[in-house]
């Protein structure tokens, strides 16, 4: 194409060009070829042909009229992106006829098709956002000038809309940005008066709020928007223009300087309460759409200004605040369940919160001022939340979709979370709970509203009140009948369900009642054996088990029974009997040591008898992986829950020689199910912590185990049961023995790197994880010959490049742990000193472009101990290693290397001012220097 080279960026290509045709033919590939492949290279091929030269000269001969849509608008498309992309690239004598044809050709498309009008627009808002830093200062009052003046006013419209668009979307500098910015306003006066202009020409109305909208990004002066902002309230009755005005009212309300203006803010406030009228007939007629967009102006200022609400002692002023708290309340208080009828109440959550951190945030005396006046509200708004959380009816209920039911239940969360809060600064609301339930004694009430008064009840669990104060006796009062009258209440599981999570939410205070705490944990075990209802029942069991545990444990013969009808109830899921186990066994830890063995052997025996049977058979079957998982993990719950001293605990050995066998026999047979290794290596890892010195006749055994079941099949979690469980607590103990179970794991670990370590970025994780406890626990296992520290550390060189972000993590950990040991050791200054050059290679490799950006400051910690440890070999190596031409990247000078250099061993002792370094370096060698932006 070098016949291209003699035209001029604004002249076209001459009709007969082949290439044209290509083009055409491309286009009709990705718009009309059946063959989606086609399709797909057609567009590459085209996104391609933007980055040319040529690509000017084809654009504006594509906007030929006698074009079809499709090539016009790729025309307009490869025009912007010329502008927004390569705009480096424009010499300065073409400016004034590009801007010539560029403005002729907007003009010749202003009647359509629109969707080349629109990318001629984009493109022109870009051309002034490029030329207003220099060649055109004054270009949005010319444009506005030269485009009415050809009669383009909404053609100027549409353009000043998508300036602060393209603002936002094309990457400038810092310093460009803020050229842009003064410029833009500097002209805010002028385009504002335009907006007045255009406003009171109906056709225009809605398009000139639209640029409105648009410029809040620019700040617009807050006095000289006010007229405008007037005519907005009064025209909010026009659905045609509601939502766009809801929109400019919004994002201006917002805008932090508007704050530096109260007297005008107060004139929109007053505004804003005259919508009052509106909102209620909305809410009467069910019109969400009008009750939303309320919603979200009366956010935008009670969000803002909350400060200045709440400090104003105008008595008219005050009465404009409660009269816009009310409205608030009555968003949400929105008639219809959330998510269905309506879809926005779930926004004013938040604002109760900080409406009550305000509060409280204040001077105490005008604090509880503020309290008081506004106690009778809160008090409101948990009567509103009451009825908002209450459940449809079971029709309806089945009707909804599976994502409805959460987006509900995660909404009656917030409402929960939010009464907690309110009610610990607001503790009259209680009262307003005790009046509902008082109310629900009724027959005629509906078990939604009774479940919905437990649930609330059960949200403030945390609050309840000292009852040595009179107001905490009542509410003592109150919460005892409440849990005595679980097993009356009428019969539905959302009401079962509430009760069960409120005797768990409440089993603080049980425990001071133990009273009532026996009736409760009836109610829970006799609703065990439901499945819709085990869940709830076993997770409120165990908190009762963790807070009452000296109280119930004299009764645990009591409790054995119902866990054995649990146990044997197919229908019940293995997680809930493990659960109601592991609860069980918490309770075993107070029961008297001569005991602990029979409530052992009575809890475990059927699972014990069962792991024996399932050992036993010759190979694995698909079928008894839940029963291996459940065994498991029964005998899991007794080594976990169990706590115990060490000489107390031989009622746990005796279970571990008894499982000892049959689990060894399980690591064989179950060997390629990760799933199952995973649980018995926690077996064994409880039974560690648990035991103590009683496990060591056992250590050697299992070490062997684990090494010949992680040789056969690399598992992450033989890993990591050997650092938690072995490493920690036998390196200091059994040196040689660990010593010997690293290089093991290590030799089996670096066969599977030398095939693909980057598709096992869970082995790297837990690898580097299992070698920085070594360091940590037991430095001198690692400074040992046969640790091969050099292969560790090549291994760590090569994974700093992968792409996971929590191994990149775990392995630059390691290193900085590793080169800290550079002065103590021979080994490891040995291991350092003679990969050095690589270890810096690879390291400026993945700074540069081969790790993941959000991983780089992982690897900027390594330069502080490089650089503390041996910072002359870290200079010469870094100047080195950076000489090479494009390295890391082609994007950074040898300039950019040198400074890099210089400032990083300058910082050696600065490790925050090292990770900016870093930071910055990794952005040049990616292209986000300010000359690539440009």
């Amino acid at each position: 194409m070098a016949w291209a080279d003699d035209l001029q960026p604004w002249q076209q290509l001459p009709a007969n060009t082949p290439y044209l045709n290509e083009i055409k033919e491309a286009i009709d590939a990705l718009y009309k070829h059946p063959d989606k492949n086609v399709r797909s290279q057609a567009e590459t091929w085209l996104l391609q042909q933007q980055n040319l030269p040529i690509s000017w000269q084809a654009g504006w001969t594509l906007l030929q009229p006698d074009k079809s849509v499709e090539e016009q608008y790729f025309g307009a498309h490869f025009i912007h992106h010329k502008i927004s992309q390569c705009w480096n690239t424009i010499n300065i004598e073409h400016f004034q006829n590009l801007l010539q044809v560029l403005f002729q050709k907007l003009i010749d498309y202003r009647k359509g098709p629109t969707i080349v009008r629109t990318r001629l627009s984009v493109a022109v808002a870009a051309f002034i956002l490029h030329a207003m830093q220099g060649p055109w200062p004054g270009a949005i009052g010319h444009t506005i000038k030269y485009l009415k003046a050809q009669g383009g006013i909404e053609l100027a419209l549409q353009v000043l809309v998508l300036i602060p668009e393209e603002f936002t979307s094309i990457t400038f500098t810092a310093q460009s940005k803020s050229i842009i910015r003064c410029q833009a306003k500097a002209a805010v006066s002028e385009v504002l008066e335009f907006i007045s202009e255009c406003h009171t020409v109906p056709a225009y109305k809605e398009v000139s709020l639209k640029v409105f909208n648009s410029w809040v990004t620019f700040e617009l002066p807050v006095q000289e928007s006010a007229l405008l902002v007037g005519k907005m309230f009064e025209d909010l009755h026009d659905p045609v223009l509601f939502d766009v005005i809801v929109d400019c009212l919004v994002n201006f309300l917002r805008q932090p300087i508007t704050l530096s203006f109260p007297n005008t803010v107060w004139d929109i406030i007053a505004k804003v309460a005259q919508l009052q009228p509106m909102l209620g007939q909305a809410l009467q007629s069910d019109d969400m759409g009008i009750c939303q967009g309320i919603c979200q102006i009366l956010l935008a200022i009670t969000d803002t200004y909350t400060k200045l609400l709440l400090n104003t002692s105008r008595p008219d002023r005050i009465s404009l605040v409660s009269c816009l708290i009310g409205m608030v309340l009555e968003c949400t208080g929105v008639p219809g369940h959330f998510p269905i009828e309506e879809n926005f109440s779930d926004t004013t959550l938040q604002f109760w919160f900080n409406f009550g951190d305000d509060i409280i945030s204040e001077e105490a005396d005008h604090s509880k001022r503020l309290l008081s006046m506004y106690s009778c509200v809160f008090r409101k708004l948990v009567e509103v939340l009451l009825r908002k959380i209450m459940y449809p009816s079971d029709d309806a209920w089945q009707s909804w979709s599976d994502d409805q039911r959460t987006e509900f239940e995660n909404y009656r969360k917030e409402v929960g979370d939010t009464i907690l809060y309110i009610q610990s600064f607001v503790p009259d609301c209680m009262t307003v709970l005790i009046q509902e339930y008082m109310s629900c004694q009724s027959r005629n009430t509906s078990w939604q509203k009774i479940e919905a008064t437990l649930f609330m009840f059960r949200s403030v669990a945390e609050t309840v009140y000292d009852e040595s104060t009179s107001e905490g006796n009542t509410t003592g009062q109150i919460i005892s009948t409440v849990i005595e009258s679980l097993p009356s209440l009428p019969s539905h599981p959302k009401i079962s369900r509430t009760a069960l999570l409120l005797c768990g939410a409440y089993s603080e205070w049980l425990r001071n009642h133990p009273e009532r705490l026996f009736p409760a944990v009836k109610v829970l075990l006799s609703n065990v054996n439901d499945v819709a209802l085990a869940p709830s029942a076993v997770m409120a069991f165990r908190d009762l088990c963790i807070e009452c545990t000296d109280i119930m444990a004299p009764e645990i013969e009591l409790l054995l029974e119902p866990f054995f009808t649990v146990y044997q109830n197919s229908n019940i899921k293995n997680r809930e009997k493990i659960r109601l186990c592991w609860s069980l066994c918490t309770l075993c830890s107070q029961v008297p040591p001569e005991k602990l063995a029979k409530y052992l052997s009575t809890l475990l025996s059927p699972s014990c008898t069962r792991i024996k049977e399932l050992s036993s058979k010759q190979a694995a079957a698909k079928e008894d992986q839940s029963s291996v998982k459940l065994e498991l993990g029964m005998i899991n719950s007794a080594f976990h829950g169990v706590s115990v001293p060490h000489t107390a605990a031989q009622p746990l050995l005796e279970l571990l020689q008894e499982v000892w066998d049959p689990l060894k026999s399980i690591l064989v047979l179950w060997s390629t199910d990760e799933v199952i290794i995973d649980e018995l290596t926690k077996c064994y890892w409880h039974a560690i912590n648990t035991l103590g010195p009683l496990f060591d006749p056992y250590i050697e055994p299992l070490v062997d185990m684990l090494c010949q079941c992680y040789e056969k099949h690399q598992y992450a979690c033989l890993l990591e049961s050997c650092a938690q469980g072995l490493l920690n607590i036998y390196s200091s103990e059994k040196p040689d023995l660990i010593a010997g179970m690293l290089q093991r794991l290590s030799n089996t670990t670096f066969l599977l790197f030398s095939r693909a370590m980057s598709d096992h970025p869970d082995i790297v994780q837990a690898f580097f994880s299992l070698h920085l406890c070594a360091l940590r626990a037991q430095p001198q296992i690692v400074y040992r010959r046969e640790s091969n520290c050099k292969a560790v550390l090549r291994a760590a060189m090569t994974a700093i490049t992968m792409q996971e972000y929590h191994t990149v993590k775990e392995v630059s950990r390691w290193l900085v742990e590793f080169i800290g040991h550079y002065p103590s050791s021979n080994t490891v200054e040995e291991a350092i000193s003679s990969q050095f050059t690589f270890l810096i290679t690879e390291l400026l490799r993945g700074i540069g472009t081969a790790s993941p950006s959000s991983t780089v400051e992982f690897l900027g910690d390594l330069f502080n101990p490089l650089c503390r440890m041996c910072p002359d070999q870290l200079g010469e190596t870094l100047r080195a290693t950076l000489a090479t031409e494009n390295f890391p990247t082609k994007y950074i000078s040898r300039d950019s290397k040198e400074t890099f250099v210089q400032s990083v061993l300058k910082s050696s002792h600065q490790k925050r001012r090292l990770k900016v370094i870093i930071k910055e370096f990794s952005l040049e060698c990616r292209g986000y220097n300010n000359r690539s932006i440009r």
